[in-house]
């Protein structure tokens, strides 16, 4: 029988996926986001969800992630997403 286990790099990037989810769940003013700001929050939602899949079985892979996808996870991480709100 033979047991699997995610390694680290599996495990940080399930974290980040998470972190990505939640910051797009619990966003305050929902309210005053635009259609641009919400198409954003829905896809670090998607994209977050997609990170927590990365090693297991017939989940996403790095390649499964798309040069955009990619920007935002890189922005996610710098704290640079940039949620746009009326005024």
């Amino acid at each position: 029988m033979q047991y699997f286990e995610s390694t680290e790099a599996e495990k940080t990037l399930a974290d980040a996926g998470r972190a990505m989810m939640d910051f797009s769940e619990f966003f305050p003013n929902l309210g005053k986001c635009t259609d641009e700001g919400l198409r954003v929050l829905n896809l670090l939602s998607h994209v977050g969800h997609k990170l927590t899949t990365v090693g297991v079985p017939f989940g996403a892979t790095i390649k499964s992630f798309s040069d955009d996808e990619m920007k935002l996870i890189s922005d996610f991480a710098k704290k640079q997403v940039d949620i746009e709100q009326k005024r």
